[in-house]
């Protein structure tokens, strides 16, 4: 008998909400891989509609995360993580991304989980996407518990994400339990010391199969083409309630080599 994947499947809901200047809310279905990068190859192998670095009806491949070149994934984020003065060492890392749906990928957010030889969470790095074809990470190292297994890490805000939200200013409060049965990430943005925005992320684990994946798939039909179409829809939503426009500034380098400004992220890709 095969050893079961430590990576996994998770299902839950996404839920936005914005107090400030105008209301706004909405709460979507959504699954989400947790993948051990240590595990590609063995995912590729069991799963065979899921393909590492080659086209399947669900693939990762290593361009699409911490920089557009073909490196693995795990030597990237240890490079980016020596420019923060952090060392990856032999951390386990998990991986909580969208996969690519047939050959399409966008993820508003990406949580690479850096644990130690006893699971525990030493930092998370999230690595946040725009619709401008560009990538920002955020280091969130915090160690301030947060009931149970949770930490708060809070970051000044770097990177424009959407038209509707300013830049400057701007502080992210992450709260994040590393994954287990459950996996929950909470962020609330502050304007001027004013909450005005929070997202919360719940999900519940599933083993990480063909027919678990195959199921995802049919209870949420190309989830990374839906994700890209609600994005505008609720932009739309907002224009049409006249919340403010901020123009996109250049954005900030941290590190990330490879990515190339104004490249979109979102698009088809069949290699």
């Amino acid at each position: 008998m095969s050893t079961p994947l430590r990576s996994g499947l998770y299902l839950g809901t996404v839920r936005h909400r914005r107090s400030a200047p105008r209301e706004n809310a909405f709460r979507y279905g959504v699954y989400q891989l947790l993948l051990d990068l240590d595990e590609l190859p063995d995912i590729d192998r069991a799963i065979g509609f899921f393909g590492y670095n080659r086209a399947r009806p669900v693939s990762f491949h290593d361009r699409d995360h911490m920089g557009d070149t073909g490196e693995p994934v795990r030597d990237k984020l240890a490079r980016w993580l020596r420019g923060q003065g952090r060392e990856l060492g032999d951390s386990r890392v998990m991986l909580l991304t969208n996969p690519r749906v047939l050959g399409y990928v966008f993820n508003p957010v990406s949580y690479f989980f850096c644990l130690d030889a006893a699971g525990g969470l030493r930092f998370t790095v999230a690595e946040v996407f725009n619709t401008f074809g560009e990538a920002y990470c955020y280091l969130l190292d915090g160690v301030e518990a947060v009931g149970g297994r949770a930490v708060r890490s809070k970051v000044d805000k770097q990177f424009h994400v959407s038209p509707f939200m300013p830049i400057e200013g701007v502080r992210y409060e992450w709260i994040v339990t590393p994954p287990g049965e459950r996996l929950t990430i909470h962020i609330d943005e502050f304007e001027a010391g004013e909450k005005y925005f929070d997202v919360t992320l719940n999900l519940t684990r599933q083993p990480l199969t063909g027919a678990t994946l195959g199921r995802a798939m049919l209870r949420y039909p190309h989830l990374t083409a839906r994700t890209i179409f609600l994005i505008h829809w609720q932009a739309a939503k907002l224009w049409a309630k006249r919340v403010p426009f901020f123009r996109k500034p250049e954005p900030p380098d941290n590190g990330l080599g490879g990515w190339q400004p104004g490249r979109r992220r979102g698009r088809w890709r069949t290699s």
